[in-house]
């Protein structure tokens, strides 16, 4: 159980596994949340499963380390810091090659099991991204599917590309960008605000409150079943749809 301040876990050498990677490490390790208000995670390269467990007190974090040699994965750190503003955080070194690119690479998938009612903000590089049953939820992404789902809480997302499928939320959903890839969701019990989407279709159904969308470049809007306001600020191309909207429904003359 890890208590105040930062402990940097330096990852030790690895069996190299064929077919996967040329060198790996496995970790297993806790960290005590029980003085978090919130949790921060700082996810490098590599896929993120986050999931929400009932009355725990700690994180349990499961790490899998993959490497193309013996140093790059002798520098990669996994960060746990407890306290009222938690952190699990991957460092990986520079490798000049990218993620799955070059001759050289480092990459960290990660497992981590969180108390369901803590509020949880999210960086990730590139891979790809799996949350469900979490409390509040913030999210910055610079590539890889985003799937989140059975949110008790507010969702606000920033994406840089790769596809966004949201399920029963439990608030509202704000999505502050998005430059490309599809956004979909159902079953939000609040409000839909994407503020600027550059392309890639947008699909929502069965949200309780309004659903606006500010700005959107290319890409078609379709939104079924709104308890709320359906608006469309500025669209640059693609078809706008809508059907059982309760509120008003506001869309570029053209549409």
């Amino acid at each position: 159980m890890y208590r105040m301040g930062a402990i940097a876990l330096v990852l030790a050498a690895g069996n190299a596994w064929a077919g996967d990677c040329d060198h790996e490490q496995r970790l297993d390790r806790s960290l005590d949340l029980s003085g978090a208000s919130v949790l921060k995670i700082d996810a490098a390269a590599g896929s993120l499963d986050i999931e929400g467990r009932p009355d725990t007190g700690s994180a349990q974090v499961v790490a899998r380390l993959c490497a193309s040699s013996q140093e790059l994965l002798d520098e990669t750190r996994l960060i746990l810091e407890a306290g009222n503003e938690a952190r699990i955080a991957v460092d990986i070194p520079d490798t000049d090659g990218g993620f799955f690119g070059g001759n050289r690479y480092a990459y960290v998938d990660l497992e981590i099991r969180v108390p369901e009612t803590l509020p949880l903000d999210v960086r990730d590089s590139s891979g790809g991204m799996d949350i469900e049953n979490v409390g509040a939820l913030k999210v910055k992404d610079s590539s890889g599917h985003i799937d989140i789902s059975d949110v008790n809480g507010p969702v606000e997302l920033s994406d840089s590309s790769g596809g966004i499928e949201l399920e029963d939320i439990e608030g509202d959903v704000h999505i502050v960008s998005d430059s490309s890839g599809e956004i979909s969701g159902e079953d939000i019990n609040g409000s839909v605000l994407v503020s600027r989407d550059s392309s890639g279709s947008i699909q929502f159904e069965n949200v309780q409150g309004d659903v606006v969308v500010e700005r959107d470049s290319s890409g078609s809007i379709s939104v079924r079943n709104v308890g709320g306001d359906f608006r469309v600020g500025k669209d640059g191309s693609g078809g706008i749809s809508h059907k059982n909207v309760t509120g008003s429904v506001e869309v570029p003359a053209r549409h």
